[in-house]
């Protein structure tokens, strides 16, 4: 028996869903923000030596014109945007006592230099650390300390930081 195709009634209009819609089958996510073309957005907790140092580094305060944050009020409007901040600034409760977290941005070139700077960083840790070399010269580490140090028999090496093939 074959299955005849529906065709579609021209009579009925298009379905049209309201700004925002999101199905109630996907999860929705708190500190969940829309991307923002150029720009890298975080959350940084309320704390004012915090948010100095996210100025410093580049970052700006997201202004509440800027971004809808999800709305978990469940007496307020759902309409609302889940900004909970009295001034122009975005900022929802952390859920820990008073304290905030704010979203803030800089641009994605002071990001990925930013990345860069730790990326260096941290390819000299794994390096010192896949070489064996932690602990020589400046370290003040003794003689003694060396000979307690794991050094693979067959390569001379210390292998404990590099992959099994």
């Amino acid at each position: 028996m074959a299955v005849q195709k529906e065709k579609s009634n021209p009579a009925n209009t298009p379905l049209s869903l309201p700004k925002g819609y999101k199905p109630m089958t996907g999860g929705t996510l708190r500190m969940e923000v829309p991307e923002k073309l150029g720009w890298h957005r975080h959350w940084f907790r309320g704390v004012p030596a915090r948010l100095g140092q996210a100025v410093q580094a580049g970052y700006r305060f997201v202004d509440a014109d800027d971004v809808d944050i999800n709305n978990f009020d469940l007496a307020g409007d759902s309409k609302d945007s889940g900004n909970g901040d009295m001034g122009s600034r975005v900022s929802i409760g952390s859920g820990e006592g008073p304290s905030r977290m704010y979203l803030m941005e800089c641009p994605d070139e002071i990001f990925e230099y930013a990345q860069s700077l730790l990326d260096k960083r941290s390819d000299a840790l794994a390096n010192t650390l896949k070489g064996g070399t932690i602990g020589s010269d400046s370290s003040g580490e003794s003689g003694e300390d060396r000979k307690q140090r794991y050094i693979d028999k067959r390569t001379g090496k210390n292998s404990l930081f590099t992959r099994k093939s």
